[in-house]
């Protein structure tokens, strides 16, 4: 990903070193929201940013019925994939996409595949699991397409 981005940057290294901070800073800004409106269609979809599909939800065994049958089937992230639940920062030097509060743990949690620690037992030990990785975040070859895109819908307007 970071050579992907090195590369970009070397191919518009010119035009990019001749805009003042304000028209990079729109420019960061157009380009930060077509990242998170690709991640945000991506993660709905339960799609990594490689194309492969993420590893399904683990059925909860301990309870049965209708309504926990229908949960196990229903998309994954409804929360983090909004994109009022993704701000984007930009300025001159660049942009960040992050996830707002508890959120941000979650999404880092399964994005790293992380050990996380949960509920207590009838003893008081609590309740650790160990969650699949599943990549949230990230670019791909669509991803470049809509940044070139956005950068010449920039240009045009200069």
């Amino acid at each position: 990903m970071a050579d992907d981005l090195t590369a970009l940057e070397d191919w518009l290294g010119d035009y990019l070193a001749t805009l003042d901070p304000a028209p990079m800073r729109g420019l960061s800004i157009k380009i930060m929201r077509e990242v998170r409106k690709a991640n945000a269609k991506r993660i709905a979809a339960n799609v990594q940013p490689d194309g492969t599909a993420m590893a399904p939800r683990k059925p909860d065994k301990r309870r049965t019925g209708r309504a926990f049958r229908i949960r196990n089937r229903s998309k994954m992230f409804r929360n983090i994939r909004r994109l009022r639940n993704m701000p984007i920062t930009a300025d001159a030097d660049g942009g960040e996409l992050t996830f707002k509060g508890g959120l941000s743990r979650i999404a880092a949690q399964h994005h790293f595949g992380l050990t996380v620690t949960f509920g207590k037992l009838k003893d008081g030990t609590r309740i650790r699991a160990r969650m699949t990785q599943r990549r949230l975040l990230g670019f791909n070859d669509d991803d470049r397409a809509g940044i070139l895109d956005a950068m010449a819908k920039h240009l045009d307007q200069d």
